[in-house]
């Protein structure tokens, strides 16, 4: 196939455009009052403590050290984030092996394109956790040190939680990841994990036991507005509980429906290759060696599903679920942690130009045809990547009134 033989410079080529496409579109939406994405961001300190409000405090202080202008300091901090992900992502896949599920599951409208089809996922704080992930994974196999992937996780994580509190449904993953490296389990182990996870546990407390009052959420936004900002929708939602979440969410047969058609599909291709993947024991605690792998994929994909439960945004929710369990695969892979069987996705043709427009065909459709959108109760987005070209011209005056200082 045209995809497995030019790989590498597609790859290469696919992340830089997205790249490009991402900076661009962060310019653009940057300004736009509506952009949930910033609102949510800007959520911070000035108020009180307040669950997702670590970064935004210290991006606030900064920008007002500096006397920049809020949003254009968060477009830095956004688009270098952005940047360092693409490459990370690169680095993750330049020397893998590709066949055709690889190629499959890279090109997966529920993957790093997903944020620039719908907008509204673009600039989310989940990079944050995608990084981490990735960060975790290359220092372990880089130093081959269990104590140094337990400590960086122990400080890492209970900023994650700062962050954004949704993080701990995807926290199996890292934990999964501490597990299965560890060769030997002792007690000394788990007094060493529940010692180092002490942090987090606080910052978990904290969240939860500290909710935002309407009040509380009127004294940050007035300090907002002293510097020419808004609060948004993500702020209305600090001083509301789960269960208010919760009552957003009306999921009927029709929404199950397409929800079973984008797992099914936009997981094919990652869910095939761990069937046929299993762990290396020569890397791999035993324990997990003598477990299939697919057994292990599903068991961290699992606890993300609450989410769909929880909040409306079940697009973001798919790409997270998505995102982790691609980076916890392919870190594994590059790092021959697993080994992907020979018996890879293949049928029998007796023309090879029949083979080749089959292939084709299933990748087009797969890939190429269709995305989720943001929310469950919509309906399925179309050609993503001709979308996401399409609209570039109805944003660019926007840059025009970006603002570097207040």
């Amino acid at each position: 196939m045209f995809l497995a033989k030019n790989y590498k410079f597609i790859l290469k080529n696919y992340i830089f455009i997205l790249a490009i496409l991402s900076i661009y579109y962060l310019i653009v939406r940057n300004n736009v009052l509506s952009n949930n994405a910033m609102s949510e961001w800007v959520i911070n300190y000035q108020g009180g403590f307040v669950r997702r409000g670590f970064l935004g405090e210290v991006i606030f202080q900064i920008s007002n050290l500096f006397s920049l202008n809020l949003r254009f300091s968060f477009l830095i901090f956004q688009s270098l984030l952005y940047i360092f992900y693409y490459i990370l992502i690169y680095n993750l896949l330049k020397n893998i092996k590709p066949n055709y599920l690889i190629v499959l599951s890279i090109f997966s409208p529920i993957f790093i394109i997903f944020p620039i089809a719908e907008l509204e996922a673009l600039g989310r704080k989940e990079i944050l956790i995608f990084i981490a992930l990735i960060v975790s994974i290359n220092l372990y196999f880089k130093y081959i040190n269990n104590n140094l992937i337990l400590i960086f996780i122990s400080i890492i994580f209970p900023v994650l939680i700062l962050v954004h509190e949704g993080s701990i449904f995807y926290s199996f993953f890292f934990l999964s990841l501490i597990f299965i490296t560890k060769l030997k389990f002792n007690y000394k182990f788990f007094f060493k994990l529940i010692l180092l996870g002490l942090p987090t546990f606080i910052c978990i407390y904290l969240v939860y036991s500290n909710p935002h009052s309407v009040e509380d959420t009127a004294r940050m936004c007035e300090e907002l507005k002293k510097i020419g900002e808004e609060c948004g929708l993500a702020t209305i939602f600090l001083s509301k509980s789960i269960v208010d979440h919760n009552l957003e969410v009306g999921w009927q047969l029709n929404h199950i429906l397409r929800y079973i058609f984008i797992f099914v599909v936009g997981f094919f291709s990652l869910i095939y290759l761990s069937f046929i993947s299993e762990f290396n024991p020569q890397k791999i605690n035993n324990f997990f060696c003598s477990k299939p792998f697919i057994l292990n994929i599903i068991l961290l994909i699992l606890p993300s599903l609450i989410m769909y439960l929880i909040a409306v945004d079940s697009g973001r929710w798919t790409h997270m679920t998505y995102s982790c369990s691609f980076i916890y695969y392919f870190g594994l892979l590059k790092n021959e942690a697993i080994i992907l069987k020979k018996n890879t996705f293949e049928f029998n043709f007796q023309n090879k130009k029949t083979k080749n427009f089959f292939y084709t065909l299933f990748f087009v459709l797969v890939c190429l045809t269709w995305n989720p959108k943001a929310v469950y109760h919509e309906d399925l987005g179309s050609f993503p990547i001709y979308r996401v070209l399409e609209k570039t011209p109805n944003y660019y005056k926007s840059m025009f009134a970006l603002k570097v200082f207040r």
